[in-house]
């Protein structure tokens, strides 16, 4: 079955691997054009980072779904992998220096800022652990949760980005 074979996602890896790393290269020049603007600033940099954390995510998966002769278990342990660590360097990327970063009015992100950062920084790590075990389960819908995760992982490295080029300006 497709959902269990990385060897018939490899068309959609390859796809995902080059836009991903598109994705990080546009993140990195959006750095350096303001990067005076927040080199100071630990939350922007943190945002920063965690652009370039998910979109790193993406290019992994893609490239461990690529790799000719895995067995489907080294590939579902490999997602499984990056969905916690990114999980991890997510959820430290969005904590403060006292805690977890809360919407502070106009001095700080808004509800809706830290909610879809939560929810797609978050989200995205969540669905490659859920893909990767389901994978290693072969039930489930094994690979077919990836996309989710990709899509919930570009979203959030784009917000970040807009953030990074455009808001910070405002």
């Amino acid at each position: 079955m497709v959902a269990f074979d990385a060897g018939s996602w490899s068309d959609f890896a390859l796809a995902q691997l080059g836009a991903s790393a598109a994705l990080l290269g546009l993140v990195f020049v959006g750095i350096s054009i303001n990067l005076k603007e927040f080199v100071g600033t630990r939350v922007l940099v943190n945002r920063a980072l965690e652009a370039i954390v998910l979109l790193a995510s993406v290019l992994v998966t893609a490239t461990a779904v690529l790799i000719p002769g895995q067995s489907r278990g080294a590939c579902a342990f490999e997602i499984i992998g990056v969905g916690v660590v990114t999980g991890l360097v997510v959820l430290r990327l969005q904590s403060g220096v006292r805690g977890i970063v809360v919407p502070r009015g106009d001095r700080g992100p808004t509800w809706g800022s830290v909610v879809s950062r939560r929810l797609l920084g978050l989200g995205s790590a969540m669905l490659l652990v859920v893909a990767g075990a389901s994978l290693l389960a072969q039930g489930g819908g094994g690979l077919y949760w990836w996309p989710a995760a990709i899509v919930v992982a570009f979203l959030g490295a784009l917000i970040d980005a807009w953030v990074l080029l455009v808001e910070i300006l405002r």
